[in-house]
């Protein structure tokens, strides 16, 4: 099968920021649009979250482990998503369908990511060491009653250092999060895919965050509901996320499951 080349994908433009309260709305119809597409759903979800948990229990290597597959079952459960947006209950064995010929560019992409998380995790250690050793160096500690405006406005620069790195996380986690679907469904190379995940995001601001103020909702919603709520939240996540991808990119390129 030829797979479209990565050049050939081009993002959208979503029609305004209500396509992103349009997007949990059409993982919703899908999720309960029969008995069958649910059960498979929660099935899914439900060792999901066992194997998750497994992992994390496996000393070092183990959330290692959880953060890479997660791209891997992602990219399966993308999958099984399309399915459900045509109508049609997934197979259960869609949960692993991640692990076939694109396992490999799945993990590729996960490397990536973590390895841009891990520099922005190794900024922010350095500027808070460096914060503690100018603070030691200047006395701040053997005079708190009096300190200077000085030694405030480098404990601000350094708050805002700080804040910045913070906000580097949002555009990873924007090309983190179409990235998956794009390596799975369309072939789209590793880097391709994250690249194009990004610009997808940045030119759907609006949509994006009425998109994630409902996700946030929904979250607390479902973590007072015991935590049993994210039983169903992990399903819609995967499907509204697939609806995005359907809204943002040409579908008609899709790879068949």
């Amino acid at each position: 099968m030829n797979l479209p080349a990565s050049s050939a994908i081009v993002p959208t433009t979503a029609a305004g920021a209500g396509r992103g309260l349009q997007w949990w709305a059409s993982a919703i119809s899908w999720l309960f649009a029969d008995s069958a597409q649910l059960g498979v759903w929660v099935l899914m979800a439900v060792v999901f979250f066992a194997l998750t948990l497994i992992l994390h229990f496996i000393p070092l290597l183990g959330s290692l482990a959880s953060f890479l597959l997660h791209f891997v079952f992602a990219g399966g459960l993308l999958l099984a998503a399309s399915k459900s947006a045509a109508r049609t209950a997934p197979p259960f064995g869609d949960l692993f369908a991640g692990f076939g010929p694109r396992a490999g560019q799945l993990v590729a992409v996960a490397l990536l990511v973590f390895v841009a998380c891990l520099a922005i995790g190794a900024a922010i250690f350095a500027i808070g060491i460096g914060a503690v050793i100018s603070a030691a160096l200047r006395g701040v500690f053997s005079d708190m009653s009096f300190p200077d405006p000085a030694r405030w406005g480098i404990g601000l620069g350094t708050l805002g250092l700080l804040f910045l790195c913070l906000l580097a996380l949002i555009p990873v986690s924007m090309a983190a999060w179409l990235a998956p679907a794009l390596v799975m469904l369309r072939g789209a190379a590793p880097v391709d895919a994250l690249r194009l995940s990004l610009e997808a995001c940045q030119r759907n601001l609006g949509a994006l965050t009425l998109y994630g103020l409902v996700g946030v909702f929904f979250a607390i919603l479902a973590t007072l509901l015991l935590g049993l709520g994210w039983l169903v939240l992990l399903p819609l996540a995967f499907l509204s996320s697939y609806a995005a991808y359907q809204d943002l990119f040409l579908a008609e390129g899709d790879i068949p499951g």
